[in-house]
């Protein structure tokens, strides 16, 4: 329902890898609409103590996922997002703005959402692509994406669909397609929304 609370979990190997409360926009059954707002309080994945010492941070998460051993920071979300998914898709659209002013749109390649007894599932897959209100576009994060190859936490016919996947969702937007053809940029959230926290148990996997 539009208002609820809902918590988007990254997942991997079956552990929370991050967990974010985001608020319900719209749910139409095969689409939907979250609101991540500017200051979000969430838990993202750092390594645990004790682990060896990596160079980037491509290479600290990638060694997280590699050995399944990480711990979780505190962390603050520093734009205003709607985040738009779609059943079956690997990349969800997100539609960001700070200080009111539209800052174009963010692809997370990712696999497909799963629904929750709290929300939704899914993984941040590393890839990403920016594409700027101009309609220019650029990878985001390759050399973290080799490294994760490199280390053998994602191979090389996954990395392959997700370029795939990337340039497919660049050429939509170049054809004005949905997302992109809908008003999403001039959405604003109800007022009487404040942001959304954390629920008790946002540690476990909820599938």
């Amino acid at each position: 329902m539009a208002g609820d609370t809902v918590l988007h979990h990254d997942v991997w190997d079956g552990r929370v890898w991050s967990a974010r409360p985001m608020r319900v926009v719209d749910d139409t059954g095969d689409r939907v609409a979250l609101w991540f707002p500017l200051g979000t309080r969430f838990k993202r994945a750092i390594p645990a103590p004790g682990s060896p010492s990596q160079t980037s941070r491509g290479e600290r998460l990638a060694e997280c996922a590699r050995l399944g051993r990480w711990d979780f920071e505190d962390a603050e979300w520093d734009v205003s997002t709607l985040v738009l998914m779609r059943s079956g898709e690997w990349h969800a659209v997100w539609c960001s703005w700070r200080g009111g002013e539209h800052l174009g749109w963010y692809v997370n390649l990712q696999e497909p959402f799963r629904r929750t007894s709290m929300g939704f599932e899914t993984m941040d897959l590393v890839l990403d692509v920016v594409i700027s209100v101009d309609g220019s576009w650029h990878w985001k994060d390759e050399d973290e994406l080799e490294t994760f190859v490199a280390r053998g936490v994602l191979d090389d016919a996954l990395a392959s669909r997700l370029r795939t996947e990337g340039l497919d969702v660049v050429r939509r937007a170049r054809q004005h397609e949905s997302p992109f053809d809908e008003p999403w940029p001039s959405w604003r959230p109800d007022p009487a929304w404040d942001r959304p926290e954390l629920p008790r148990g946002w540690e476990r996997s909820c599938r």
